[in-house]
This record gives C-alpha cells, sequence and structure tokens, in this order.
C-alpha cells in the first residue's frame, strides 16, 4: 500500500522524489509530480487504442492464490506499465507506435498508481493485490481518459507528425 505523499496546500515534490530511488504515488498526488506538462505519453499503441491491456511479466507481478487459484496482480514498487514525461523521451527510448497521452488533471482510476524512479518513466502499477479481472477493469476505465497525440514513433526513434501540447520535457533535480 502506498502513502499520500503530500499535504493539502503543499506543492513541492522535490523532497520526496529521489533520482535513482522509486517513489509510488497516487492518483492524488501525481499531477503535482508533473505540473508542468501537459499529461503522462504512452508509445506503442496504434490509431485506436494505447495497448496497455497485455499484462508481461517483467511489467507486473502476477501471483497465484493458492486458496482460490485465482491469479492476482500484486503492488511491486519497481515494477509497471511504462508510459513517459514527454514524446521525447519514448523517441529516444526508441518506442515504436502510435502516441497516447493521460491528459494533465485527469482522474487516475482509484487502485491504480504510478512508481517512479525516474522522472521521465513513471511506471503504472496497482496500489494493492487485486484480481487479474479487477486489474483489466482498471486499464478499460484508464484507457477510457486517455487521448491520441497524432503522433507517431517510427523505426529509429523518428517522430511522425507533431502533437500541439506538447511541452519540454521535466528536468530530474533529486
Amino acid at each position: 500500500m502506498y502513502k499520500k505523499l503530500l499535504t493539502e496546500g503543499s506543492g513541492d515534490m522535490s523532497e520526496i522524489l529521489r533520482k535513482g530511488k522509486y517513489t509510488t504515488v497516487g492518483p492524488e498526488d501525481i499531477w503535482k509530480v508533473y505540473n508542468e506538462i501537459h499529461g503522462i505519453f504512452r508509445g506503442s499503441g496504434n490509431t485506436t487504442t494505447p495497448k496497455i491491456d497485455k499484462m508481461r511479466p517483467s511489467d507486473l507481478t502476477v501471483v497465484t492464490n493458492p486458496e482460490t487459484g485465482e491469479k492476482m496482480v500484486i503492488p511491486d514498487g519497481t515494477k509497471g506499465i511504462s508510459f513517459a514525461d514527454s514524446i521525447d523521451s519514448l523517441a529516444t527510448k526508441k518506442v515504436e507506435g502510435q502516441v497516447w497521452i493521460i491528459p494533465n488533471g485527469k482522474k487516475i482510476p482509484d487502485g491504480l498508481v504510478f512508481n517512479i524512479k525516474d522522472i521521465d518513466h513513471p511506471l503504472l502499477n496497482v496500489s494493492e493485490p487485486i484480481s487479474e479481472d479487477s486489474f483489466r477493469g482498471l486499464i478499460a476505465d484508464l484507457v477510457k481518459i486517455m487521448e491520441p497525440c497524432g503522433v507517431k514513433i517510427a523505426k529509429g526513434g523518428k517522430v511522425v507528425g507533431q502533437y500541439l501540447g506538447s511541452m519540454p520535457k521535466v528536468v530530474n533535480n533529486g
């Protein structure tokens, strides 16, 4: 379970995020961390979906409940589904495909958190153990608030198109 990071009215994340250390940030604090950008970006999508519904063992920790046989996604502060702070970050990592955005200010579904080690690479994960089916439901809710950017990352990290809401990368001073 994660802790709420900030008290009401506080806005300084520099004391919370430390470069090279993972910090888990919940729905109520995510836009305090990414307050200077238009949103959080996801590559590898296509024109109709951001394609975040595939669960890979390298992204999430999934275990089988020995009592019920049900598959459960459990929190892991060092894993998650990759996002980025900018289109440039996606291009640098050569993440091919259509780019989608969670626009700044949109409510991330309760039950989801971001694990942040480096500010340019937030990782989407769960806040508490939930069934695989419940996780898929949360992802479906997240997809509903995401928007296509009209930008594609082509082979070699080439950016095709321009997102008018794109802002400069956030600098991690931690």
